[in-house]
């Protein structure tokens, strides 16, 4: 009896070097695109870009752009003492297009003391695809003797987003105390980099 041969199956051609491994990853090749860009661009760009309420059709650094009583704006990060991410925007005012209706007399005295007056909104960069969230906003007077004054309300993004007129700083009389006195509230605010 003749000896039987063992019937050989060809194999399919297997390729090797960078062309299949190229064809291999090509599906999954956006999904890590998305995931290179995401890990290429920082916290503050993150910000920047975001859409968050309560106007989800414009970005973050849209809004604070379009306010019509800002004149410059900041951008800063930073880890706070629990290992979170925050990304600050320090957004400096237009006193004089703000407190249209004030006396020059009357705006000169409130800023008789005031070294800047500015505002501050914080944000909470997290996880991967990085997610924002409003953490603060807050109105914030640098007075010439070092003191802050500082009054948080999480009205004032909404308003920002809104571009409403917000009064903070349009005082008769002053927003800080003379060179010798105390201010009324005092709060300590990390320093925009410029």
């Amino acid at each position: 009896m003749p000896a039987r041969r063992p019937l050989v199956t060809p194999r399919p051609a297997t390729h090797s070097g960078p062309r299949h491994l190229f064809c291999a990853l090509a599906p999954a090749f956006p999904v890590l695109l998305a995931l290179l860009l995401a890990a290429c661009s920082g916290p503050v760009d993150t910000v920047r870009e975001a859409h968050i309420a309560p106007d989800e059709s414009v970005s973050i650094e849209q809004a604070l752009k379009r306010y019509p009583y800002f004149k410059k704006i900041t951008w800063s990060t930073y880890t706070d003492d629990n290992g979170k991410c925050i990304v600050q925007a320090a957004c400096d005012i237009d006193v004089a297009a703000n407190c249209r209706e004030v006396s020059q007399a009357g705006l000169k005295l409130a800023q008789r003391d005031v070294k800047r007056d500015y505002f501050v909104a914080r944000f909470v960069v997290d996880g991967l695809p990085a997610r924002v969230r409003a953490l603060e906003a807050m109105h914030v007077t640098t007075c010439s003797n070092g003191a802050q004054l500082v009054m948080a309300d999480p009205k004032y993004l909404r308003a920002i987003y809104n571009r409403e007129q917000v009064r903070l700083f349009c005082l008769d009389g002053l927003n800080c105390p003379g060179q010798g006195g105390a201010p009324a509230q005092v709060q300590a605010v990390p320093p925009p980099t410029p």
